[in-house]
């Protein structure tokens, strides 16, 4: 086989073992991708690395805070509801960008962007060049004689389920884990169990969501600097443009859950119990979304909109659309 390249390093790293007369089934072959593309992609670049630790190093500061006046806080909350604030707000950090989603008894909402700028800007580095380096480079030969097209793909989308699980799940469950120690024996393990549990599911959907948007432009085109450029000029203009569409509205709207950093925002209060939330976008005093009404209802189905969209549109590109990854 012969790859012509101006540059055959890329090449280089993959590698292929002798033949031992057995074949691996097809979950091995998927993750055997999954884990080459999140090995390399991590190899190739120290930002990844200091983005990691930076990202642990940040949610774990206000823990040391926060033990600091525990005290104090106990007279006020339960040991339990202290762990269950302080892990759900952290969270929320990670899908927040221009608009503001808060429970309706919070008092004084933060209009930031938490730390879902860093976290993006680190998820779309490592996903930008999964399927247009691939495209550029040429190796469709190596990938086809090996695997099918949809294994490659899905292979592609673990490389980031790995990165998110790394990137947003691991931090979490190790903050949970220093809350249960600073807190002390006053908390009650087995509640504070569902806790964890949701906030990992909703790690995993976030991951799940920009997992698909960031493929489908990444299979757009063969340069990973353009894919990267578009996948974060995308996330940050459909906030923009969600909120010039809904003007002054004063009510729920569904074209709302457009922006998808709003709609993920909401589906972390439904995780934690909550019947109603606050929307900051237009109006001053906030929009009440009813979440036992319509704006609960299309949580789930928005979400699966984003997550299959995007996978249909990158499967479109890599096992219809181009005869060459």
């Amino acid at each position: 086989m012969v790859c012509i390249m101006s540059d055959d390093a890329y090449v280089r790293d993959f590698k292929f073992r002798p033949f031992e007369g057995t074949y691996r089934g097809r979950i091995w072959r998927i993750w055997t991708v999954a884990w080459f593309n999140m090995t390399h992609q991590w190899h190739r670049s120290r930002v990844f690395k200091i983005l990691i630790i930076f990202t642990i190093f940040i949610l774990i500061l206000p823990n040391m805070f926060l033990f600091s006046g525990i005290e104090e806080l106990l007279k006020i909350k339960t040991a339990n509801e202290i762990v269950e604030d302080h892990l759900w707000d952290t969270v929320r950090d990670f899908a927040r960008f221009q608009v503001m989603i808060t429970s309706i008894d919070e008092t004084d909402p933060i209009f930031d962007t938490g730390y879902s700028i860093i976290m993006l800007i680190g998820v779309v580095m490592m996903g930008a060049g999964l399927i247009s380096d691939d495209l550029k480079y040429k190796v469709s030969e190596i990938y086809d004689s090996k695997i099918d097209r949809y294994e490659y793909l899905l292979g592609k989308y673990g490389s980031l389920l790995i990165f998110g699980n790394l990137f947003y799940t691991f931090p979490c469950v190790l903050e949970w884990i220093l809350l249960i120690v600073g807190i002390g024996g006053s908390v009650d393990l087995l509640a504070a169990l569902p806790v964890l549990c949701g906030v990992i599911l909703f790690t995993e959907i976030l991951t799940l969501v920009l997992s698909s948007i960031i493929l489908v432009f990444s299979s757009l085109t063969q340069r990973r600097l353009y894919a990267g450029l578009f996948a974060f000029m995308f996330f940050l203009s459909s906030t923009i443009v969600v909120q010039s569409l809904t003007g002054q509205t004063e009510a729920f709207h569904p074209i709302m859950y457009l922006d998808f950093f709003t709609v993920l925002s909401v589906f972390s209060y439904i995780l934690a119990g909550e019947i109603s939330v606050l929307y900051y976008a237009n109006a001053p005093e906030g929009i009440i979304f009813d979440l036992t009404g319509l704006a609960g209802t299309l949580v789930i189905p928005t979400i699966l909109l984003f997550i299959v969209g995007g996978l249909l549109i990158s499967s479109y590109r890599v096992i219809w659309r181009n005869s060459h990854i």
